[in-house]
């Protein structure tokens, strides 16, 4: 039953992240700013800032995505009727784990890791 749940949100989060970052153009630009070191994913299914200073493209494309995938997640959530900390962990697995090597990822200790 746990094993049905948590593949259920699996799939929930992955059509829901796959359709809802926003046109091709976002995910475009997510993709350089994680390639540049200045973003990257975290265990909360997010996007952070690595670098100290971003442009303010940059950080307004993180905001507005973070938005988008907060509001994906709780939907989820509440389809699922799973807790929203949970779908967002694991969001945040799937994410981390798909991330390419060279890109940063924040691990459990919350330090940002280059992949």
């Amino acid at each position: 039953m746990m094993m049905k749940r948590i593949f259920a949100i699996l799939a929930l989060v992955a059509m829901t992240l796959g359709a809802g970052i926003g046109p091709t153009m976002a995910q475009a630009d997510l993709t350089a700013a994680k390639s540049q070191g200045l973003v990257g994913e975290r265990p909360d299914g997010l996007v952070g800032f690595v670098a100290d200073q971003v442009p303010a493209d940059v950080r307004a494309m993180v905001e507005r995505i973070n938005a988008e995938r907060k509001a994906q997640y709780q939907e989820v959530a509440q389809r699922t009727g799973q807790k929203l900390a949970q779908v967002q962990a694991v969001a945040g697995d799937r994410l981390v784990q798909a991330t390419p090597s060279g890109q940063f990822v924040m691990n459990a200790a919350g330090r940002w890791v280059k992949k």
